[in-house]
Order: structure tokens, then C-alpha cells, then sequence
């Protein structure tokens, strides 16, 4: 007995994902991620593009708009953390599918909100779930396409996330000026109501974690999603299967600092909270301090835009250099361009030269963020991918948190929109020191490749 089932046939479920040929199971898998991005994108982006009208309308200050701008970060954070772990023990689909219901409900409810106080709590809500979405979604791409589109195809699925904020910014201006303000909630919730079903119908279960698992069950379906992903493979019904990666505990956040892990994660957490502070400080505040400058509100929701439009082209075309050179020095040279450009809308704030500052800011502030997201999903193996991935833009969460809250405060204390931006752009720098730390292993496949 014990010879026979000997002579079944090992299979590396990494051999056969990393060496797929790209099919429509691949495009189907990276449309999904990507929608879900965009959506995320534009729920995440919304309120900072509406806020001068909401506080006209309650009758506040900018300032007072801090707090609700940094809880959807809050939650952001709590998503990441909790979808990443859950998603690591139950599943990837289901956990992604049950925290993008939560951003469509919230989203909507939104829209209803009679104060500040009930808006900061739906914000909370809807950053739990697009927390919760974005790693499992970089998980499922990370473990699907083929190793030679990986890193790029990431790319595509987080500039999504850019994408939806340059719709934020694109149609809010109609938006407003033609239903109000709470219609920009009530477009951000219809579209991803209309998304979950197609995500319930068609997005597949890792075939890595299904693996993992080691049931008789799991390995049926995890056959049937390798014969999918990749028709060449042959994988027969009685394949014995491995994820051809070494055994790691599941989703321990402690096995984040073992074996030579613990100054990579270190330094990874630094990288991630810098460069989310940025960040997320232009995409709360960017409208308010063009307006402040002295430009129209639709100039500043179309500056957002610019610089949202800005960041999908340039996460592409650096995620395509860091598919060809190594990852790690173009996120270091993509954080010096985020400081000269984004100390260029502080030179250039009141002039008719910001929006092209915004724009190509966004190339890079945009990119560094996404092009680090890309980087981390191949620093982890699979039991600790979402896990990894999660608490590592979690822990950036603190930096996003900050953001508003800091920008908001020292708009209070009476700092010009110019200043601002400098102040900004000197946070980079701790990104640029941190990354020249990073020295992890790869484990984009079973085999280990040299950190970047």
C-alpha cells in the first residue's frame, strides 16, 4: 500500500501557477482584484474631494474634518489586519467577499449621514472593509499569475485603487454641482452592490492555501482550479500535491519575526508607514490646500484627479522596471521623485503650475506605494502571505492615521498651504532609509530567490 501511493505523482502547485500560460482565467482573476481596487480606490479618495462642500453645508471648518478623514484609515488598518489573518485560516474568497459587502453598505449609509459625528462612524466601517479587501486581493494575484507578469500584473491590480480615486476626482465636481454632495456616496455604493455578485459567482479560492489545508476535499477543488489556471499542466485527479514552499506556521503574526524575518518585517513597516503618511496626506487634504491656495473647488477635485491619473501610469510603468530590474532600488529612486515633486506644489500652490505638480507628484507618490505593495506579496511564503502583506499595511495605517490628523492640525495653526506640501515632502527620506535595510528572501516560487 504504502508503495503504491509512493508512486503518485508529486505535483508543486507553485510549478504549475508560476509557469501557466496567461489565459482568461488569469484576465478574469486580475479584472476582479482590479475592480475591487478601483471601487476601493474611489470610496477611499470621496470624502477628501467632497469635504469643503460637506463643511460649508454643516457649517465647520476644514480642520474639523481630520477626524472623519482619519477614520476610514482607522479602519483600513483594523480591515487589514483581521482580513489578513481570517483570510490566511478561512479562505481567501469568502473573507474578501464578506468585507466588500461591508464597504458597500457602509458607502451607501453614508450618503444619509445628518452629522460629523454619524459620517465618522460609516467611514470607520467602510475602511474596515476596504481594508479587509486589498490584501486578500494581492494575495489571490500574488498565488495565480505567472511568475514572468507577477509583479507587473500586481501593479495593474493596486493602481486600481488610483484609478477609483481619479474617478472620485473626475465626477465629483458633476456630481456635486448637479444632486449634491451625498450623491458621491451613493455612486460609490451602487457599483460595488453590483460587484459582489459577480465576485459570489466567479472569483476562485487560492489553489496554494486549498493545499495547504490538506484535506481530501480541499485537494479536489485545488485540482480543479490548477486545471484552470493552467490546461497544460495535466494535473490528474490522483496528483499528490504540494505548494512547493517550506512549511510555515498559518497566519502567526510572530512568524513574521522568524527565521531572519524580523528585521525585514522591521524595516518593511517603516517603508509602509512612511510612505502611506504621504500618501494619504495628499489624498485627504490635496483639494482642501489648492482651495486654501486660492483655487476653485473644482480645480481642486480636478487636481485630485491629476493626481490619481498620474499614480496608475507611473505604478505601471515602474511596476514594468521592477519586473526588468531589481525592485528594490526603484522604489528607493521613486521616493527622491516623490520629494521633488511634491516640494513642487509647494513651490508652485497658488499658481496655475499645481496641477501639473499634482499630476506628476502622483507618478510618484502613487507608484511608491503600490510598487511596495507589489515587493512585500513576494517577501512572504504562502501560509504568511496575507498575513504579511496585511499587518505590513496595517502597521502604514498609523502613518495614513497620522496624516490627516497632523495636516489638520497644523492647518489649524494657521500654516500655508506651501509649507504644508514641504513638510510632506521631507517624509519620504524615512522611506528611502528604511528600504536600504530590506534584505529578505523571495518566495514568489518554490524556489528562493535573492532578495531585491
Amino acid at each position: 500500500m504504502a508503495s503504491n501511493k509512493d508512486e503518485r505523482p508529486m505535483i508543486a502547485v507553485s510549478d504549475v501557477l508560476d509557469n501557466a500560460p496567461f489565459s482568461a482565467f488569469h484576465f478574469g482573476l486580475i479584472l476582479l482584484c482590479t475592480l475591487v481596487a478601483i471601487v476601493d480606490g474611489f470610496d477611499t479618495t470621496a470624502l477628501g474631494v467632497i469635504a469643503p462642500t460637506v463643511a460649508r453645508d454643516w457649517g465647520l471648518s476644514l480642520p474639523t474634518f481630520a477626524p472623519a478623514l482619519a477614520a476610514s484609515l482607522v479602519g483600513m488598518a483594523l480591515g487589514g489586519a483581521i482580513g489578513g489573518m481570517l483570510g490566511d485560516r478561512f479562505g481567501r474568497r469568502p473573507v474578501m467577499i464578506i468585507m466588500f459587502v461591508i464597504v458597500t453598505l457602509a458607502t451607501l449609509a453614508s450618503a444619509f449621514a445628518k452629522n460629523i459625528q454619524q459620517l465618522e462612524a460609516l467611514r470607520l466601517l467602510t475602511g474596515l472593509g476596504i481594508g479587509g479587501t486589498i490584501p486578500l486581493g494581492a494575495a489571490l494575484v500574488a498565488e495565480y499569475m505567472p511568475k514572468r507578469h507577477r509583479s507587473f500584473l500586481l501593479v495593474v491590480m493596486f493602481s486600481g485603487h488610483a484609478l477609483g480615486g481619479t474617478l472620485a476626482g473626475l465626477l465629483a465636481p458633476f456630481l456635486i454641482n448637479n444632486f449634491g454632495w451625498r450623491s458621491v456616496f451613493f455612486a460609490g455604493g451602487i457599483a460595488p452592490a453590483i460587484l459582489v455578485f459577480a465576485l459570489l459567482a466567479l472569483l476562485p479560492e487560492s489553489a496554494r492555501y486549498l493545499t495547504a489545508q490538506g484535506t481530501t476535499a480541499a485537494r479536489a477543488r485545488a485540482i480543479g482550479l490548477l486545471t484552470k489556471a493552467n490546461a497544460t499542466a495535466r494535473v490528474t485527479a490522483g496528483a499528490q500535491l504540494t505548494t512547493g514552499e517550506q512549511a510555515v506556521a498559518r497566519g502567526s503574526v510572530a512568524d513574521l519575526f522568524k527565521a531572519n524575518r524580523g528585521s525585514q518585517t522591521v524595516f518593511l513597516w517603516i517603508t509602509f508607514f512612511a510612505t502611506q503618511f504621504v500618501l494619504f496626506a495628499l489624498a485627504s487634504w490635496l483639494t482642501s490646500l489648492l482651495t486654501q491656495a486660492g483655487h476653485s473647488q473644482d480645480t481642486g477635485a480636478y487636481a485630485q484627479m491629476l493626481h490619481n491619473l498620474g499614480g496608475v501610469f507611473g505604478s505601471l510603468a515602474f511596476g514594468l522596471l521592477s519586473d526588468r530590474l531589481s525592485a528594490r532600488p526603484v522604489l528607493i529612486a521613486v521616493n527622491f521623485g516623490s520629494i521633488v515633486f511634491i516640494a513642487g506644489l509647494g513651490m508652485f500652490a497658488a499658481s496655475d503650475f499645481a496641477l501639473l505638480m499634482a499630476l506628476v507628484s502622483g507618478v510618484f507618490v502613487l507608484a511608491a506605494q503600490l510598487c511596495l505593495n507589489a515587493y512585500t506579496t513576494g517577501l512572504y511564503p504562502t501560509p504568511l502571505r496575507a498575513t504579511g502583506v496585511g499587518w505590513a499595511l496595517s502597521f502604514g495605517r498609523l502613518g495614513s492615521i497620522l496624516s490627516p490628523l497632523v495636516t489638520g492640525a497644523l492647518m489649524a495653526r494657521d500654516w500655508t498651504p506651501s509649507s504644508l506640501f514641504f513638510a510632506i515632502a521631507a517624509v519620504p527620506l524615512i522611506s528611502i532609509v528604511a528600504l536600504t535595510f530590506v534584505r529578505g528572501e523571495r518566495h514568489e516560487t518554490s524556489d528562493v530567490i535573492a532578495g531585491h
